[in-house]
Parts: structure tokens; sequence; C-alpha cells
């Protein structure tokens, strides 16, 4: 039998109470009318990010857990809370890759 590592944000052990995403601090976002605009000055790389990514942007200051955010999204979208956990640990896996966050572990 093979062991299949996974990305280490989205392990089953994980708890998501205890991942406190955080913003990288060379990339600057700007929200208008929902969406969000990144510039990673590190790379030079513009990101645009829909309003379930924008609101994900704003809550990744280090003060919320992953969980609560995964959450915040079922509520605030009206979407079930399989959906939000699944569609919102794809985008941070996302951002994560990209450079654009990173997670802390408390």
């Amino acid at each position: 039998m093979m062991d299949v590592d996974a990305p280490s944000c989205v392990e089953p052990q994980v708890d998501l109470a205890q991942l406190f995403p955080v913003r990288h601090e060379d990339v600057h976002g700007t929200v208008l009318d929902g969406e969000c605009v990144l510039l990673n000055l590190s790379t030079g790389r513009y990101y645009t990010l829909n309003a379930v990514g924008a609101f994900v942007w704003e809550h990744c200051t280090g003060t919320r857990s992953l969980a609560h955010i995964l959450s915040c999204i079922a509520e605030h979208f009206d979407v079930t809370p399989n959906r939000a956990q699944s569609d919102g640990l794809d985008l941070v896996v996302q951002l994560r890759q990209e450079g654009l966050i990173q997670t802390e572990r408390r």
C-alpha cells in the first residue's frame, strides 16, 4: 500500500479551527464593487478575485480561523456548509500556492 500526500491545509486530520490565514506582506489588494484586485509586489503579478474570493481575502487577517471564515462564507453567500468548505479550501490552497497568503497553525 502506498501513502499519498495531501496538501497540508486539507489533510483530514488538520483542525481548520487551528489554521489562521494571513495575507503576505508583499501583496496589496483593493476591493471594488465586490471584486478584488491583488498585486504581488515581489512578482509583479496581478490577480482578480470574484465576490467569494474578495470575501475570503478580506478575512485573511490572521485573527480568524479558516473554520470561521468557511462558516462565514456559507452564511454570507447562502450556500451549504459543505459547498462553502469545498470551494473555500480550494481557493485558500490556490492563494497559498501563488504566495499570496500563508497559514499559521495555532
